[in-house]
């Protein structure tokens, strides 16, 4: 992929976040280029869904700066901040079980009055993610973890975002839903949508990826392309099976 430098999007600049007296965050900074899908890996405790929480308004970070577009989202509400032009596709789906699939969907579009082009957005939906046309009147919890996260993907781009942030989407799903996920993703990509992407499968977030970062216990350590960090053998020995696997 090419990797130019795309007028910034998201930028967090220098964040320090703290639970309690415990620092999550050390002058933790990323910038998300317009257009482009970035990745940050991390292991676990690495401060991976404290960025997203950021990013979404759920967690305040003590000092730093986050701005969307230029303007700050420091002290945003969620609502507000899906309204500038950010949508979440969370960990585990959060879906709405006993609701469904339609229902789901359509929640998406919470911030939205528009009906007709809100119907016109579901028939889009339902174009891009063709199989849960066939499961509008089904329970949401009734899928599959694959369909599932369609579902979820739908809801987010009902909001028109701008900008989608994921957390772990390929986590838990079959090698056939996990394609299927990342080429959504790339095509999300294409019609303009930028993503920022928090993922386990290291190897396959860097082949969609145009920027990826490496975050270890709430500090940036590694940042660059995609590629470049593929190649990278602290990457390959961390998070890619090591030398055996280049």
């Amino acid at each position: 992929m090419t990797t130019g430098a795309p007028e910034p999007l998201l930028a967090l600049t220098n964040v320090n976040t703290f639970y309690g007296q415990a620092q999550v965050h050390f002058d933790l900074s990323i910038t998300v280029g317009r257009g482009h899908i970035v990745c940050l890996l991390g292991g676990n405790a690495s401060g991976k869904s404290t960025t997203m929480k950021i990013i979404l308004g759920l967690v305040k970070p003590r000092s730093g700066e986050v701005t969307f577009d230029g303007a700050s989202l420091i002290g945003l509400t969620t609502p507000q901040i899906v309204r500038r032009g950010i949508a979440s596709v969370p960990e585990a789906r959060r879906l709405f079980a006993d609701m469904s699939v339609r229902e789901n969907i359509l929640m998406g579009a919470f911030v939205r009055n528009d009906r007709e082009a809100i119907a016109r957005d579901l028939d889009k939906m339902l174009t891009l993610f063709p199989k849960l046309g066939q499961r509008l009147s089904q329970r949401a919890g009734s899928l599959s973890g694959g369909e599932q996260q369609m579902v979820a993907m739908a809801r987010a781009l009902m909001s028109r975002p701008r900008m989608i942030v994921m957390d772990e989407p390929t986590m838990g799903l079959s090698p056939l839903y996990v394609d299927r996920v990342l080429e959504l993703i790339r095509t999300i990509n294409q019609e303009g949508v930028s993503v920022f992407m928090v993922e386990q499968n290291a190897s396959l977030a860097l082949e969609i990826a145009h920027e990826a970062y490496v975050l270890q216990t709430g500090k940036i350590v590694l940042s660059g392309s995609a590629r470049t960090l593929k190649d990278d053998p602290r990457v390959r020995d961390a998070y890619l099976g090591g030398s055996e696997a280049a």
